[in-house]
């Protein structure tokens, strides 16, 4: 098994990932509220093909909104290659992390509670996406924009409110 293919690699690498995304929405948070409070809790993430292994969530108190946690749901995901969500009493946004060239997904069939709703033909899921952390959208129309202060900010608004 090489390096880049070893699941406890994929693994590292993920929760470096999550590092980097904390830094930068540590930084985002306090050029927007100095007075938010900012703390870490540790979670158990079970997924296959590793043992289970702890992740940090970080927390986010603002004066008078709701408690925002960004929360990681795991490595393997597919279609990408880590998820994030960012939840609080008003419901939940999903990051997820993609790479340049990462692989597709296609939508064939829309379904629900088993039942087929639509069959359409095959599109590409990701098109013109960069590398790094993005907002999950819209998964029927593929929208997925890169996370920014702006894009954070408006998430991190409509979930404190």
């Amino acid at each position: 098994m090489n390096h880049e293919t070893n699941p406890e690699h994929l693994r590292d690498e993920y929760l470096s990932r999550l590092n980097e995304l904390y830094s930068k929405v540590d930084d985002w948070v306090r050029d927007i509220v100095p007075k938010a409070d900012i703390e870490e809790e540790r979670i158990t993430i079970k997924e296959e093909p590793i043992d289970a292994y702890q992740a940090k969530v970080l927390v986010i108190k603002r004066p008078n909104r709701k408690t925002v946690r960004l929360i990681p749901r795991g490595r393997w995901i597919i279609g990408a290659e880590g998820r994030v969500d960012m939840k609080s009493d008003l419901g939940t946004e999903t990051l997820i992390y993609v790479s340049e060239g990462a692989p597709t997904i296609r939508i064939d069939l829309l379904t629900e509670n088993g039942k087929i709703l639509e069959e359409r033909e095959s599109h590409p899921y990701l098109t013109d996406i960069v590398k790094g952390w993005v907002f999950l959208q819209n998964r029927q129309l593929g929208m997925l924009p890169s996370l920014n202060a702006d894009l954070f900010y408006r998430l991190i608004e409509v979930l404190g409110r």
